[in-house]
C-alpha cells in the first residue's frame, strides 16, 4: 500500500509553502537527502509557477510514496500548454521546463486526465524499496 496526499490550493505563491511542508514530511519517510528534496522542491515550484492552469484559480498536487520513490502529479493545465512550454532550451527563456524536470527528477510525463494535462514526476531513492512506512 502506498501513502498519498492530495492537496488543492489556490494558485498563489503564498500557498506553495503548504505543499513544500507536505512534500518534506513525506520525503522524510524515505530518508530523502536534503539535496534530493531541494531538487523536488525546485521542480515543483517550476510547475506551480506555470500560468496555464485549466481548473480555474486552484491547482491540485498529488504526492505519493511508492516503490522507493516520491511521486508528484500537478494539474490540471490547459491541454497542450506544456507541450508548447516544454522545450529543452530557448534563447528567450534560457533552460526549458523539460530540461529542468529531466535534470531534477528521475523522470516525468504529461498525461491527459479530466479534460486537462497533468505532469507526473518521480524522484527515486537509491537503495530503497517499498513505501517506507
Amino acid at each position: 500500500m502506498s501513502d498519498a496526499v492530495t492537496l488543492t490550493i489556490p494558485h498563489a505563491r503564498s500557498y506553495y509553502g503548504v505543499v513544500h511542508l507536505v512534500v518534506g514530511g513525506l520525503a522524510a519517510r524515505l530518508d530523502l537527502s536534503y539535496d534530493a528534496l531541494d531538487d523536488v522542491q525546485v521542480a515543483l515550484d517550476a510547475l506551480l509557477e506555470t500560468d496555464a492552469y485549466a481548473g480555474g484559480p486552484d491547482v491540485t498536487v498529488e504526492i505519493g510514496l511508492a516503490d522507493g520513490g516520491l511521486d508528484l502529479t500537478v494539474g490540471p493545465l490547459e491541454p497542450g500548454a506544456l507541450a508548447r512550454g516544454l522545450g529543452r532550451d530557448s534563447e528567450e527563456s534560457g533552460v526549458g521546463l523539460a530540461r529542468l524536470l529531466e535534470t531534477l527528477t528521475t523522470g516525468f510525463e504529461v498525461e491527459r486526465r479530466d479534460g486537462g494535462d497533468w505532469v507526473r514526476m518521480r524522484k527515486s531513492v537509491p537503495g530503497v524499496s517499498g513505501s517506507g512506512g
